[in-house]
């Protein structure tokens, strides 16, 4: 009886260490600066299995802006509209085991700042 006690303790370890992330702990780091390439795509969080989440995005420039796209686990697209308009503030939630597609049309680097909902 105590080892048949000690197994199933020991597959209850091993199967929640084998569970996916319940939390945006994996999402790391918290908040940061994505320079978008000039006239160029910038996917974010792909291939990283994670739970839904909400993220801040802030353009800082006065004149540029860029398009963004949320990606489903199984590859849909979907605009945001409207996008990262100039100088302003976008909150939308990433989809479980999503990502981010940005497009920069401009001919310049474009930096946003991002920071993840705890």
């Amino acid at each position: 009886m105590k080892q048949l006690a000690t197994v199933i303790l020991a597959t209850l370890a091993l199967c929640q260490s084998c569970r996916t992330a319940e939390s945006v702990a994996v999402i790391q780091p918290k908040v940061g600066t994505i320079d978008l390439p000039a006239k160029g795509e910038f996917r974010m969080w792909n291939k990283i299995t994670h739970p839904s989440f909400s993220v801040t995005l802030v353009n800082a420039s006065a004149t540029q802006s860029c398009e963004v796209y949320k990606v489903s686990a199984n590859g849909n697209e979907t605009w945001i509209k409207p996008s990262l308009q100039a100088g302003k503030t976008l909150t939308l939630t990433v989809p479980s085991d999503g990502h981010l597609f940005f497009k920069n049309f401009n001919d310049n680097v474009l930096a946003i700042t991002y920071k993840v909902a705890e």
